[in-house]
């Protein structure tokens, strides 16, 4: 008769701890998931050429929903280092069929985006060591190098603007998302 009290209440313990988790870890990510609306929103709306394209790009990472600033800057961060790897890839392949002007304007791109990769690597690290006091100068810097590179082109077609202006709005959500670890 005690064993069988003594395992209901058991039961009834585990049963009362397992939905109370639930609902707290629910009531979390409910909370939480107004985070993007609000870095897209609020915070990034001056900075970020389009709130959309900041949520739609926060928005494909399946750790989003839930997330906090950390989580939402490793999302951010791991985005333009993403960007930044494609397109140094595609000017290397471009550079095997370029001559003259063209030529030099992608080398000059290729410098810029191996700074913008190793800027990402080096903010990826430091989330990593929760050392947040540069990130928004790596984001800063990577920003820069998207703009370099569109601008090596001095007007011409760029077959990169694209890439350039995705690194662009990337690194902005990056700088946006930085200020508010550091604050």
């Amino acid at each position: 008769m005690a064993t069988s009290y003594a395992l209901r209440l058991f039961c009834n313990l585990t049963f009362f701890t397992c939905l109370a988790s639930i609902m707290i870890g629910s009531s979390v990510i409910t909370a939480d998931s107004d985070l993007v609306e609000r870095m897209c929103g609020r915070s990034c709306s001056r900075a970020t050429s389009s709130d959309k394209f900041c949520k739609d790009a926060l928005n494909s990472d399946w750790r989003t929903p839930g997330a906090d600033a950390t989580i939402l800057a490793y999302v951010a961060f791991g985005l333009a280092h993403r960007n930044a790897s494609s397109t140094q890839d595609q000017i290397t392949s471009l550079l095997s069929n370029s001559t003259g002007p063209v030529r030099q304007h992608l080398e000059q791109c290729l410098l810029d985006y191996a700074t913008a990769l190793n800027n990402t690597e080096e903010a990826l690290t430091d989330l990593d060591w929760e050392e947040f006091g540069r990130l928004t100068s790596f984001a800063a810097t990577t920003w820069e190098q998207a703009k370099n590179c569109e601008s090596a082109f001095n007007g011409t077609k760029s077959p990169l603007t694209d890439n350039n202006n995705n690194l662009f709005g990337l690194s902005e959500i990056c700088v946006c998302i930085s200020y508010q670890l550091i604050v």
